[in-house]
């Protein structure tokens, strides 16, 4: 929707019918299919960054009207994240037309290049990785398969890249995301397309860590003057380095090449190339990272998206110390963790505090998770805010009998009485039980205590299986933080579970979480429950 204050402009004068619609004749005549030009009603540029954003959102915005919009293909026309180039014809001077252009392109996130033509002359402005802008003057019509994406003049070198403000890149992940769940066509399914998405996030954050060290020399991650499979190529060459380089980044997961056509590749280097993630600070990558959240979200298996206010004020509830020793079993894409990690940071005597807080994470923190893909991005947000990741594993928490044969990692790792804080929301739902044969295999007490009978295990929610298995894993005094369904407190149907709670634990606090947190995911109401290990 766009703002009715800011009216069409006529379709009949001099421009329009001189050079408009022979530039649109021209266009079709040279391949382009007329549904993929958009000039009746012409296109709203947003005036500014805010209107972009209410644009994002669906709201109504006020645009400046541009001549001609081309998209990349007809199936996607009016669709500003498929915004090929657009076209100006109006402007009286070329000068004035380059101007217009580069305020358009500015404030246009999609649009690579900027065409002005009064139907003798003509300029191409190209909005070139590092943000800056090439001109060529007639050039020419553009022609169908023309690449419009293009490297900076010079290499990109550290010393030059620029730190993303508020907001930016968590609008830049979600374009990135789009990109590859749209157009990719070699990664067609959303876990893979996460993975590989993560896979060059890895890449761009490695490049930015290693590129500090020498910020005058070129950095590694950035288009190639080649041309599109070059970039591609040389992505591909620097996956493979990296897996060997960080072998704890990868460990459980069986990656092969970087999955991602040509295309993609090129347009998520255009996007993140001229950015310096190494400096953006933890808050804003983390925050960015709640886009990969909720895409990998899958409620069907009990996932649900933790907001952040919730996860912060648990966090806070927890009162993690340096000396602590934290886990989250069912960690998801790392909430709990990335809080705990950036709560620490503050509390970090005077020094070189993220150093101090990255030893602290490779040596305190870790997580669990079955999903690989959650694990994927686990480990990407913990890179990025500095370390933490050599700890986050592939595996089923619940089902130790299962550890040494497929995930012999936890053995090491999930030793009982080890760790001093368990803080997790763990999957729940009716449906999602262990087993009565799992818990007996397991010897959980909280699912014999569930049959009533002597010597029985019943079938249990695994959401509070898991109140068994962060009691093993805590010492003694430990601290557990764990959001659970009301339900499991108050209902007559678990009146046993007051007494099983009251052997292990003390209740040492209630979080409430209101209903709305959730809307759209569940609708049992939670609460943040904080136990200490008796």
């Amino acid at each position: 929707m766009t703002d009715d204050a800011t009216p069409n402009r006529t379709l009949s004068g001099p421009e329009h019918q001189l050079v408009r619609v022979p530039t649109i004749k021209r266009l079709v005549e040279a391949g382009w299919d007329s549904a993929q030009l958009q000039w009746k009603p012409e296109w709203r540029v947003p005036q500014s960054p805010h209107n972009a954003a209410k644009r994002e959102e669906g709201k109504s915005f006020a645009g400046w009207p541009v001549d001609l919009a081309v998209f990349d293909d007809a199936r996607h026309a009016g669709d500003w994240e498929h915004i090929l180039f657009i076209c100006e014809f109006k402007q009286p001077t070329l000068d004035s037309g380059i101007s217009q252009l580069e305020i358009y392109l500015n404030l246009e996130p999609r649009a690579r290049m900027g065409y002005w033509t009064n139907g003798t002359e003509d300029v191409r402005v190209y909005k070139l990785a590092d943000g800056r802008f090439d001109y060529v003057r007639n050039h020419g019509l553009p022609q169908p398969g023309e690449e419009f994406t293009r490297p900076s003049e010079k290499p990109l070198t550290f010393s030059g890249l620029v730190t993303p403000k508020n907001g930016q890149l968590r609008s830049i992940f979600s374009r990135l995301l789009d990109v590859v769940v749209a157009r990719d066509s070699r990664s067609t399914r959303s876990e893979a397309q996460l993975n590989e998405l993560c896979n060059l996030l890895l890449l761009k954050l490695e490049s930015d860590e290693t590129s500090s060290y020498a910020p005058e020399r070129p950095v590694r991650f950035q288009l190639s003057h080649a041309g599109e499979a070059a970039t591609a190529k040389a992505m591909r060459e620097q996956f493979e380095s990296l897996k060997r380089f960080r072998p704890e980044v990868f460990a459980d997961h069986r990656e092969g090449v970087l999955d991602l056509d040509d295309h993609t590749i090129q347009e998520a280097v255009y996007e993140l190339s001229n950015l310096n993630l190494k400096d953006v600070g933890p808050e804003a990558i983390s925050s960015a990272f709640q886009v990969f959240r909720r895409a990998n979200l899958k409620a069907g298996e009990g996932q649900y998206f933790t907001p952040q206010r919730v996860i912060a004020a648990a966090v806070n509830m927890m009162d993690i110390r340096l000396e602590d020793r934290i886990i989250d079993p069912a960690c998801g894409t790392g909430g709990f963790l990335t809080e705990a990690f950036l709560s620490l940071v503050d509390k970090i005597p005077s020094g070189d505090t993220a150093a101090a807080a990255r030893t602290w994470a490779h040596r305190n923190v870790y997580g669990v998770d079955k999903d690989s893909i959650n694990v994927k991005l686990t480990r990407a947000i913990m890179v990025g805010l500095g370390d933490g990741s050599v700890n986050v594993h592939i595996g089923d928490s619940i089902r130790e009998d299962r550890w040494a044969k497929d995930y012999p990692q936890l053995e090491r790792s999930l030793s009982d009485g080890s760790f001093t804080v368990v803080i997790t929301n763990p999957p729940f739902g009716k449906n999602l039980k262990v087993s009565k044969v799992d818990a007996r295999r397991n010897g959980y007490d909280i699912a014999a205590a569930a049959s009533r009978k002597k010597g029985e295990y019943a079938d249990l929610e695994i959401g509070l299986v898991f109140l068994e298995r962060s009691y093993r894993l805590l010492m003694k005094g430990g601290r557990l933080g764990i959001i659970l369904p009301e339900t499991y407190f108050f209902s007559p149907t678990y009146k046993w579970l007051s007494e099983w709670l009251s052997e292990r634990f003390i209740l040492r606090g209630v979080l409430n979480i209101p209903m709305e947190a959730f809307q759209g995911f569940c609708r049992a109401k939670t609460n943040f429950y904080v136990f200490e290990k008796k």
